[in-house]
């Protein structure tokens, strides 16, 4: 059985994060809005090893039937899969912020953190914008803060007015950036050299 961290059989991620022993911090792919779902279902292979993540569903887009299906259809204990993601969802930017800076200290236990689509509560029109730097500072020190193998799922959308730079920052954060692209028949990551991708306004 996998180790807790070990997200080896997940080779649709080798781009992203180095097959064996990744060092801790931040590695971050960027994508339009099935980058969430695509991603779940890369870890399949591992979840159904036996690998063990904490998912946190900042833009409540877990797809957990798509993980099942995905199991089944590599042959793997579907139960297994889904029973290895421990989900938070956080509603708001400020459940998010307490999420990442105080409850995630007490029960985390090595295992990779996904923190899914972190931008959609950020970019809420109803959340001021000094507020919403605020909370991205808290959750970049708290990810500081615990030397975990954090993943972070940067949902592309068009950026609201003076909330521009917070999908930089993220990319700044991380040890390594990708981008979910056309490759092949289907989606692939891919390394992004330089800035960070935009979404067209």
């Amino acid at each position: 059985m996998a180790a807790a961290a070990d997200l080896s059989p997940a080779t649709a991620l080798a781009p992203l994060v180095p097959a064996e022993a990744p060092p801790p911090g931040l590695y971050t792919a960027m994508g339009s809005g099935v980058l969430p779902s695509w991603f779940l279902r890369a870890l399949a292979p591992a979840l159904g090893a036996g690998a063990r993540v904490i998912w946190i569903d900042a833009g409540n887009r877990f797809d957990a039937y798509g993980l099942g299906r995905c199991a089944q259809a590599a042959g793997l204990d579907a139960k297994q899969a889904l029973a290895g993601v421990s989900l938070a969802r956080p509603f708001n930017a400020f459940q998010l912020q307490t999420m990442v800076t105080r409850k995630l200290p007490a029960f985390w236990r090595g295992e990779p953190v996904v923190l899914s689509d972190p931008l959609g509560p950020l970019y809420d029109e109803d959340l001021p914008i000094p507020d919403a730097r605020k909370v991205l500072r808290a959750v970049l020190g708290g990810m500081r803060e615990i030397p975990a193998l954090w993943l972070v799922l940067a949902v592309l959308r068009p950026v609201p007015e003076g909330r521009g730079g917070m999908l930089e920052a993220l990319a700044r954060a991380s040890r390594a950036s990708v981008l979910l692209a056309p490759q092949g028949p289907g989606l692939g990551l891919r390394p992004v050299e330089g800035r960070a991708p935009l979404p067209a306004r």
